[in-house]
């Protein structure tokens, strides 16, 4: 009976955490991102738009030359403000590489725990039917490397479970779409 609700519960941590972890956790709320460069640019933001407005408020020799350098410090501007922004972007793609390695990490986990205890297991039953209930058909395929009669087998158990909460969790999501 052990081996019953264990693997039953080993497959559904397999089929619904890794989807918890990446949906709802979010490991990498738990690491710090800092961007000491986004912070040295954002200083070097604020100091060129406030030397673009000290330009627009200065008096020059001419409106040509007026026009030349508040185009220069605000070409400047736009040059620092793209920087922010390719530096965000990295800082999301981090955050985004930390989610799915997360993710897989924990599929795999889940999986290779789950196939250690299939294995380990192989030839124990996890439930032997009643005599009267006949699946003639499907009965040596159910009972396979235990070789007990009317017996379920632990990787047909684990099989079903697996493909069973698939199932429901790609209902969960029809609905919620």
């Amino acid at each position: 009976m052990t081996l019953f609700v264990l693997i039953a519960i080993m497959s559904l941590l397999n089929t619904f955490l890794p989807d918890f972890i990446r949906n709802y956790l979010k490991v990498s709320r738990f690491w710090r991102l800092r961007n000491e460069e986004t912070e040295i640019l954002q200083t070097e933001l604020d100091a060129a738009r406030e030397e673009v407005e000290n330009v627009r408020n200065a008096e020059h020799a001419g409106e040509y030359a007026k026009t030349i350098k508040i185009m220069r410090a605000e070409r400047k501007v736009n040059e620092i403000e793209l920087k922010i922004k390719t530096a965000q972007q990295l800082e999301t793609l981090k955050k985004s590489t930390i989610d799915t390695i997360s993710y897989y990490v924990s599929k795999l986990v889940m999986t290779l725990i789950l196939i250690i205890i299939s294995v380990r297991n192989r030839t124990s039953p996890v439930m032997i039917l009643d005599k009267q209930i006949n699946l003639w058909p499907l009965e040596d395929l159910l009972s396979f490397p235990t070789g007990i009669d009317h017996a379920v087998s632990v990787p047909i158990w684990a099989f079903s479970c697996n493909f069973t909460f698939r199932i429901i969790r790609g209902l969960i999501k029809d609905l919620r779409a």
